[in-house]
Order: C-alpha cells, then structure tokens, then sequence
C-alpha cells in the first residue's frame, strides 16, 4: 500500500484565521474534515496507508489533530487501525454496503412514504433541491451535486416529522459516499440519481406516499448495481468478504 505523501491531491491546509491564532478545538475540527473529505472523495483511495506525520505536515497541524481524526475516523469505519502495522484508509466491503442500504430503506422509504402528508407547500420546496442538483450536475460540479443530494434527503426526513433521525442515517449514507464519489464520473452515477429522485420528489408533491416509498427503495438500492462494476475495475478497493 501507499504511503501519505505531501502535496496530497483533494486534501487542504487547514486555514488560520487572520490576526489570532485558532482555538484548539477548531484546528481539531477542521483537521477531522479535511481528512474525513479526502476519504469520502477518494482522494485517499480505499487501502491507502496514511501517516500522521505526513498527513500533519501537509494540512499545517501538529500531530495530535490528526492523531484524534483518525481515532474518530476509525469509529466511523473509515479507518483502520493495526497495531505495529498502521493505518490505513478502510476498503470497501459488500457486507457493510448492503448493511448500510438495509439501514436506509428502513428509515427512508418510510421517510418518503410520510412525507407525501406534508403541506403542500412545503412538500414544493423539494424541488427547489433538485433544481440545485440538476444545475451542479449540468456543471459537473460533483461536489455540489452531493451536497444537493444529502440536503434533500435531509429534507425529506424533516418533511416526515423525523429530523433526529438523520443522525443514525447519516453514518449509513457515509459508508455509500465513497461509492458515489466513484460512480458519479465514471459510470454517470449523477444522471441516474437525478432520475430517481425526480421521481421520488414527483410522488412525495403529488402526496402519493406509496409512490413515493417504492421510487426511494429503487434509489436506495441502485448502488448495488455499481458495486460491481467498480470492483471489475477497481478490485483493490475492496476487502474480502
């Protein structure tokens, strides 16, 4: 596996505020996000052995920053931790893929299926979402693309009466991210998933709720069709099981 070099692609200094120096408590922040950033984006490709020393050098932080990012990271199931072996970006595994798509059909296509109850207007504002996503997508700004994405989601659980419930949600879409990230430029995962949630955002608006929750398991699940191909090309992302 690869060590962390410098100069890491998609990976940025974390930034100091003019004239004061930063509160440690955002320098550890910011240093969590820009290495959680690089994960899910690929740019710290699944396998990939990470350094802390050169991973500290290249946002500008001390060691110990990093050293809590990767403890936390580590608990999201993003990194792995080998004692008198390393660190090492986690590989992709089918096993907890269809583990985290278990998780959100149970509380998604639900999500979906009680949003079409919402008030009319608030139930419009989704496609104010995908409008956004469209644009980003059309510009192929994937980034934003995604953001569009989870906001929409996000929303969609508010529309249920159920916003706590994105936190639990949350760690289950961050294990599929990475495999977004991938799909998106080279299987045209983004047009896919404008398609669908054009469909599901038609259904929630026109308050069919059973409409609504069989178009989202068809979104939720679609990955699957995904895994595969990247896997033929990428076999090295992925773990054994």
């Amino acid at each position: 596996m690869a060590r962390a070099r410098l100069n890491i692609p998609g990976i940025s200094a974390v930034p100091t505020p003019v004239g004061r120096a930063p509160a440690r408590g955002q320098i550890g922040q910011e240093t969590y996000e820009s290495i959680r950033t690089a994960i899910l984006n690929c740019s710290f490709p699944p396998g990939m052995a990470l350094s802390e020393l050169a991973v500290s050098e290249e946002l500008g932080v001390s060691k110990a920053p990093v050293r809590d990012a990767f403890r936390r990271l580590a608990g999201e199931g993003l990194l792995e931790v080998v004692p008198q072996r390393g660190t090492s970006v986690s590989q992709l595994s089918r096993a907890r893929i269809r583990d985290a798509i278990f998780v959100r059909e149970v509380i998604e296509c639900r999500a979906a299926e009680l949003a079409a109850q919402a008030p009319l207007a608030e139930r419009n504002k989704l496609n104010q979402w995908l409008d956004r996503q469209v644009v980003a997508s059309d510009q192929r700004d994937f980034v934003g693309h995604l953001t569009a994405d989870e906001a929409m989601h996000h929303e969609i659980l508010v529309l249920a009466g159920h916003r706590h419930a994105w936190g639990p949600l949350l760690l289950a879409r961050t294990g599929m991210n990475r495999i977004r990230h991938i799909a998106i430029p080279e299987l045209g995962g983004n047009r896919i998933a404008i398609d669908q949630h054009r469909k599901v955002v038609r259904a929630i608006v026109a308050g069919d709720g059973a409409r609504a929750r069989d178009a989202m398991l068809t979104h939720i699940r679609s990955p699957l069709d995904f895994v595969d191909a990247i896997c033929a090309r990428y076999p090295e992302y992925f773990s054994a099981d």
